[in-house]
């Protein structure tokens, strides 16, 4: 009987477990930076957004009194802090009491979405992405100058 056969055959199998391990994490990698779809909000209606009505929904560390007021809503577009309507926001020159909602573009890279949250100062911060309409009208303005 010839010894190295079953050497080889045990070779072939760690082998093989090697090659389905690594395709098993390469398929994890890519189904980590696949976005999720999101259901489309109609931007002339007062219905939340998903990622809105889930911070709405979730009860922050805040008073009685300041989980019912409405969220402070922040946008990050470019580098700049913008209000809900739009309007340049220094958030360095204020503290936010209450919910406040950070939202940020999907695609921002991960170190400047750590920076712009830290110039926020809020107890009760809640960070989202941007769906599809916020971003239509984000980019609108840039097509117009």
């Amino acid at each position: 009987m010839n010894s190295t056969t079953s050497g080889n055959a045990m070779t072939e199998v760690a082998l093989a477990l090697a090659m389905a391990f690594f395709s098993l994490m390469v398929l994890t990698m890519v189904s980590m930076g696949t976005p999720q779809p999101q259901r489309p909000v109609d931007a002339t209606a007062n219905a939340p957004s998903p990622q809105m009505a889930v911070a709405l929904a979730a009860k922050g560390k805040g008073t009685p009194e300041t989980d019912e007021k409405e969220p402070t809503l922040i946008v990050f577009w470019q580098g700049r802090f913008l209000d809900r309507n739009l309007h340049s926001l220094n958030p360095a020159s204020r503290t936010f009491e209450g919910r406040v909602i950070l939202a940020l573009p999907p695609d921002l890279p991960m170190g400047e979405a750590l920076a712009a949250r830290a110039k926020i100062n809020a107890g009760n911060l809640f960070v989202s992405a941007l769906n599809d309409k916020w971003l239509e009208r984000l980019a609108a303005p840039a097509a117009k100058e």
